[in-house]
């Protein structure tokens, strides 16, 4: 590796070093004040100051700061409420669903939908009750005012004609953007009935796995059907042969902190894969012993490619059948 290549990984390593210790500060300042059993909360409204500072909702910022403090408040309730009973709990998710993707899923360039979709989908995987339940809701509720207005002082300068009843009328089952809301909701909504009605230990990762392959683009989600089970399988495989043999119980959270921070350097999304696993185990572990974890992540990750892949197929032939 020559000078040249080295002394620009360096500069890049320093660019991103401030973000990788806010977001351990910011972390670790979360877990302290509502509890580890809430770290979850702090990763969803992390990836929401470090994803909406960035990704322009597509409509006024000002209203669209509204609507981000209505959508963490849906993440406050709608996970909780849709695990009562299934039949509510499919009506709930696929009324919270939806909101989530019309209000932040309208810019099909951005990832604004991300810190709402997968904060609902992890929220609801990682339930808690009691006074956790209490330092959540609040929590998100106070996150989602301070991520809204950091929002808006970031975009409110950016000139969008567009308003919330833009994104209701633009709305046309002929459009991708409302073919792409379609297929997402519903798919999500129906593994997360199935998986609840047959107890399946982690229904969170068969969702999670559909969020991903269920792109708009169809070159895109191609690409990552064919890479997401190898690369699960070998982010399994680290874990269970490597992180949980070799590395000391007292080292194993610095461990999982570098390798967030090597994550940032990734664009790969097989590589990005293997990490994710890498990390999704590491929670896992605490709760399934390791083999098992890395056989439910295994399978929840081939259900998931195989119910993505139907989902497309079955789909793109209804909407075939609309236009024609």
């Amino acid at each position: 590796m020559d000078s040249k290549k080295i002394k620009q990984i360096g500069t890049e390593v320093i660019k991103k070093l401030p973000v990788f210790l806010f977001c351990v500060l910011f972390i670790n300042g979360y877990n302290w004040l509502c509890g580890t059993e809430n770290s979850i909360v702090g990763v969803v409204l992390l990836m929401g100051i470090l994803i909406l500072l960035g990704a322009d909702l597509g409509y006024r910022a000002g209203q669209a700061s509204i609507c981000i403090v209505v959508l963490f408040a849906i993440l406050a309730f709608a996970p909780k409420l849709s695990l009562i009973h299934p039949v509510l709990g499919f009506i709930v998710n696929v009324v919270s669903l939806s909101a989530i993707m019309i209000f932040s899923g309208h810019d099909l360039s951005q990832s604004g939908n991300l810190p709402f979709t997968m904060g609902y989908i992890m929220l609801q995987g990682y339930d808690v009750t009691g006074i956790a339940f209490q330092k959540r809701w609040i929590s998100l509720l106070v996150g989602g005012v301070v991520v809204a207005l950091l929002y808006y002082a970031a975009h409110k300068k950016t000139t969008q004609k567009r308003t919330i009843k833009d994104l209701f009328l633009e709305n046309r089952l002929e459009s991708t953007r409302t073919q792409w809301y379609i297929r997402l909701v519903s798919t999500l909504c129906i593994v997360m009935l199935v998986g609840d009605l047959v107890h399946f230990p982690k229904t969170m990762w068969i969702a999670l796995t559909v969020l991903s392959l269920s792109t708009p683009l169809e070159a895109e989600y191609k690409n990552r059907m064919i890479r997401r089970v190898p690369a699960t399988i070998i982010g399994s495989v680290v874990v269970f042969t490597l992180f949980e043999t070799f590395v000391p119980t007292q080292y194993q959270v610095m461990i999982v902190l570098l390798a967030g921070f090597l994550s940032m350097f990734i664009t790969s999304y097989f590589i990005k894969t293997i990490y994710n696993s890498f990390s999704a185990l590491i929670t896992a572990v605490l709760i399934f012993p390791a083999d098992k974890a890395v056989g439910i992540r295994v399978v929840a990750n081939l259900i998931g490619v195989a119910v993505a892949f139907l989902s497309i197929l079955i789909f793109s032939k209804l909407f075939q059948k609309k236009r024609a």
